[in-house]
């Protein structure tokens, strides 16, 4: 902990902060003169009682630890909305508590004499608890960051994001209270020619369309145009140390038929990173071949199906089918491949292998994850079937190895290329899926299913004979609960999944139903302390994803290393063998900071 920290004086400014954005009873309707009245007059306003202690208690819920150590920015957006959760449902219920007992002729009387020392004492008993929830809090911080192999948030960032999180709460509550006061006045207006019951329905029926289309057309949609112009912006820009390949086996080369300028800052990075054959020589000590890459970026006006007949274009002019293996992988957003991924089969094959891939969007992982689902798995069938249609035109003896993987968004959309389990074994050859969201559909038919005993984040499925989940490349050889495996049936698929990810534990129904993974507590990186609360898990989760690239390999959604241990399983190999020496020639190849 910080010890400049002071947590009285935290306390104190925390008090302040609401005592200045949630102002006081004496405002409440009060205007400024008779220009003030109307809709907007009741904006200044007493917050409710009960929704104070409704946020207050909210935000003792999210101070609670989740995957990742959290960024002040996190702690803001996770105390803010739980906040407004809180204040909502405790002045929601006050209200209809009110209702009711209008309609039954119940009024309840508080002697406020007998009931002051209680008044007056609950706010400092909340604050108190308060701050006790903060201390906790950054022990828990401590702890995963421990757990992280990183560094602890240090108090006062953290005291930054809970003055935040008040302060995005005030703003909610304040629109929330503006959209409520137009609906009151729509309804006001209209009481006069009709039903009061009706009147305050269409109000609120009429509020609720328009601010549903002011967040879609100008919230949402211009959002989403600013972020797509300064996606592709940053496609058209070059990548720090990367430069057109000499080597006819790349794309983007002089002798491609893609050119560099056509592949995006991400395709460019593909083709200009990775081993070439005296890289695998000096780190295997045996021959090898330069292993090629084709790549195809994503251009205005060409379609998916000609995006991926470039792709095979590219194959047949650099020979890649005539290597041992062939190597698809599905992009996520922006084009981007995991190096990790591509390198391992180089360097484990000699360089007996062709990369193919595509770009088929512009926008980042997280954007499209939310905005654009469908583009990943038309992208991956696509594709896939240009190339099957290519290899069955060959003699059965003169195929490669037919491989696939992707990682994220490129694993929710190769898994979805295939209708199943029993389809992915009958057409591939092996696979490797990282950071697979567990609400996809490959996901959701294995995993309902593993055998009793074994928890959500390493299941057993029919004993392994083709298909393994890890949290390491241990979990290849023995599940979690200590069991050997048997026989491991070609072909082989790897599932890589880190109890700690939260790209691959998140999904809406955490909003309202608690996950296995948060019942079983069986993750080595995960704190103990990890617990399941409605809507505010769901924030917490979605928060932690855009920090869970930023840990050290093996934790969150950082698939480094151990990919090389997954794909020489795949491959027939023993995962378990020291790989040191690949990895640090891996490393070499890697543009630094891009890894």
């Amino acid at each position: 902990m910080d010890p400049a920290a002071d947590p009285a004086a935290d306390a104190v400014a925390i008090e302040g902060v609401m005592r200045t954005i949630l102002p006081d009873r004496g405002a409440e309707h009060r205007t400024d003169g008779p220009g003030r009245a109307g809709i907007m007059g009741g904006m200044r306003f007493k917050p409710d009682a009960a929704g104070l202690v409704g946020a207050h208690v909210m935000s003792w819920v999210s101070l609670s630890p989740s995957f990742i150590p959290r960024t002040w920015w996190m702690t803001a957006v996770n105390t803010g909305i739980s906040q407004t959760f809180g204040y909502v449902v405790g002045a929601a219920g006050t209200a209809a508590a009110r209702a009711v007992g209008r309609q039954l002729g119940i009024e309840i009387r508080i002697d406020e004499e007998k009931a002051r020392p209680a008044i007056e004492t609950l706010p400092w008993l909340m604050f108190g608890i308060s701050g006790l929830s903060w201390l906790r809090n950054l022990r828990a911080q401590t702890e995963i960051a421990g757990l992280m192999e990183t560094r602890p948030i240090r108090s006062r960032e953290h005291m930054v994001g809970v003055v935040g999180g008040l302060a995005l709460t005030a703003g909610l509550v304040s629109v929330g209270r503006g959209i409520n006061a137009i609906a009151t006045h729509l309804s006001s207006a209209l009481k006069p020619v009709m039903p009061a019951p009706v009147a305050a329905a269409i109000g609120a029926g009429a509020t609720a369309t328009g601010t549903a289309l002011v967040l879609d057309k100008v919230v949402y949609r211009r959002l989403l145009e600013w972020l797509s112009k300064a996606a592709q912006e940053t496609n058209a820009k070059l990548l720090p140390g990367r430069v057109p390949p000499v080597e006819p086996e790349r794309s983007g080369s002089a002798a491609s038929y893609e050119a560099w300028s056509t592949l995006g800052a991400k395709g460019q990075a593909v083709v200009s990173d990775g081993p070439r054959a005296v890289d695998i020589e000096e780190a295997t000590g045996k021959p090898a071949l330069t292993p090629i890459r084709a790549y195809a970026g994503w251009r205005e006006g060409r379609d998916l199906e000609e995006t991926a007949a470039a792709v095979v274009a590219e194959l047949h002019r650099t020979g890649g089918f005539d290597r041992e293996v062939l190597l698809v992988l599905t992009s996520t957003g922006t084009g981007w491949l995991q190096e990790w991924s591509a390198s391992s089969v180089e360097f484990l094959t000699g360089g007996n292998c062709a990369l193919a891939s595509m770009q088929y969007t512009y926008l980042p992982s997280g954007v499209a994850f939310f905005a654009d689902r469908i583009s990943p798995v038309l992208a991956a069938s696509t594709l896939l079937a240009a190339i099957e249609a290519e290899l069955e035109q060959r003699p059965v003896e003169r195929r490669p190895k037919l491989l696939v993987g992707g990682e994220s968004l490129g694993a929710l959309g190769g898994t979805k290329a295939f209708e199943g389990l029993e389809d992915m074994i009958g057409r591939v050859d092996g696979a490797v899926w990282s950071g697979l969201p567990r609400f996809t559909e490959f996901w959701e038919s294995l995993v309902p299913f593993r055998r009793r005993g074994t928890p959500e984040i390493a299941p057993v499925i029919d004993d392994g004979r083709h298909v393994r989940f890890a949290t390491r490349p241990e979990d290849l050889v023995t599940d979690v609960t200590g069991v050997p495996y048997g026989a491991w049936d070609s072909p082989r698929i790897v599932v890589a999944q880190h109890a700690s990810d939260p790209v691959v534990w998140w999904s809406p129904d955490l909003l309202w139903r608690k996950p296995d993974w948060a019942k079983e507590k069986a993750g080595s990186d995960v704190s103990r302390s990890l617990q399941w609360q409605p809507w505010v898990t769901f924030w917490q989760v979605a928060s932690d994803m855009p920090q869970s690239v930023s840990v050290p390999g093996g934790h969150g959604h950082r698939y480094v290393e151990d990919m090389l241990q997954y794909w020489a399983a795949v491959l027939g190999q023993d995962p378990l063998t020291d790989y040191s020496t690949i990895a640090q020639a891996i490393r070499r190849t890697i543009v630094p900071n891009f890894a």
